[in-house]
């Protein structure tokens, strides 16, 4: 014989006009498919014990358009559940908890597969799932019990203890929120974390039996305060990685910005001994001799040296020109992509940028200060120097 299936036993339930005490009804065997459903009842032992159906009845009497008194008690648990309304159903800790797989309401006269599904089914399998996105958060779910355990800074209980009248409060549309802010799956573990403390700050407060119940009426302001919790997180994490990138980019110009001075440093550190050697090599010279070729070797020197040291100096400071412009274009950027955070980082752009001009004033005041010394390199061979230095080539 073949083995009977729960769906079966629907057409059965479906037909049937219950007694009062949902215990005992009468039926009309509307079908083919009913009566080979009661005769395997009423002919196999496994399924008579399955089905948990009795026909009153004479079985002889079976047949398509005929009516017959069952007993009809709750089937083998492995088959699926017969209830008499969702409260019923409800009393099964673990049907709280996890909505059962096979299952069929008298007073609903509903099957888990309908697909037109009331309102009442619509919210208890919406609460299903807000008990679901709890459980993930949660770190320990008794399902045969019912209770969901937080851990904080002590075990907090939560009972997953609802009934029907209970579900004409649960937010839906919040359901839907909190089952796409678990399944995210970045940063999901600190999501979970900051949900569970959303709960227990939420129930704190409450009698432990009214936990739950409090968290379905209050489902929205609980993935609010989830949500905020996040945004927190996320902001504070936006914010370490953002200051990370910038002060390894405050190096980064730093450096370049001491390197444009210290390329020319041993350019200017021989700007003094220069000064010196014109100050002090300078001779007296009357006519076109020693003397005379040597003061303007150490024109034409000095001349030389400046005229390199301009050189580097320039490249310099389009180096700094260079830097300057990429600190803008970092401001701008910042400004633009991470504009909530960006005022505790505009400042040390901007303390870069000064440090620039610095910079640039300085090595514009080297260069400047290097042809004044030039000039007066010059005014000083004229004073000591009576030839002319075309006379002296002729």
């Amino acid at each position: 014989m073949s083995k009977l299936t729960f769906d079966q036993l629907i057409p059965v339930y479906r037909n049937t006009a219950f007694d009062p005490a949902k215990s005992r009804g009468r039926i009309r065997v509307s079908d083919t498919s009913l009566l080979e459903t009661l005769k395997l009842i009423d002919e196999d032992d496994s399924a008579f014990r399955d089905s948990g159906i009795r026909i009153l009845d004479d079985s002889k009497s079976l047949s398509i358009g005929s009516e017959i008194g069952l007993e009809i008690t709750p089937p083998k648990t492995g088959l699926g559940l017969l209830a008499q309304d969702l409260d019923a159903l409800l009393r099964v800790p673990a049907n709280r908890v996890k909505l059962p797989a096979r299952y069929y309401l008298i007073d609903e006269r509903f099957a888990y597969n309908d697909p037109d599904i009331p309102e009442k089914i619509k919210r208890y399998r919406a609460t299903i799932s807000f008990v679901r996105a709890l459980s993930e958060a949660a770190a320990f779910v008794d399902t045969n019990q019912a209770e969901a355990t937080f851990l904080g800074p002590r075990r907090f209980r939560v009972p997953i203890n609802y009934s029907a009248g209970d579900l004409g409060r649960i937010n839906v549309d919040a359901v839907e929120e909190l089952e796409t802010f678990v399944d995210e799956k970045i940063h999901r573990d600190q999501k979970l974390a900051i949900l569970a403390t959303a709960v227990i700050e939420a129930c704190k407060e409450q009698a432990e039996e009214g936990r739950f119940p409090f968290l379905i009426q209050n489902s929205k302001a609980l993935v609010s305060r989830a949500q905020d919790g996040y945004k927190l997180f996320a902001s504070e994490f936006s914010y370490e990685k953002i200051r990370g990138k910038t002060e390894e980019a405050i190096g980064e110009y730093t450096n370049r910005i001491h390197k444009t001075f210290h390329d020319v440093q041993n350019q200017v550190m021989g700007v003094p001994v220069a000064t010196v050697i014109v100050a002090t090599q300078f001779k007296a010279a009357g006519k076109c001799g020693l003397e005379f070729w040597a003061n303007l070797a150490i024109s034409v020197g000095a001349t030389l040296f400046v005229m390199l040291l301009t050189v580097a100096v320039y490249n310099q400071l389009m180096t700094l020109n260079n830097i300057d412009d990429d600190l803008e274009r970092q401001e701008k950027k910042l400004e633009a992509e991470y504009a909530s955070v960006a005022g505790s980082f505009l400042p040390m752009y901007r303390k870069l940028k000064k440090r620039v001009g610095t910079h640039r004033r300085v090595l514009i005041a080297i260069a400047g200060s290097s042809w004044l010394g030039v000039a007066l390199t010059w005014y000083i061979f004229n004073q000591l120097t009576a030839p002319e230095i075309p006379s002296c080539l002729t």
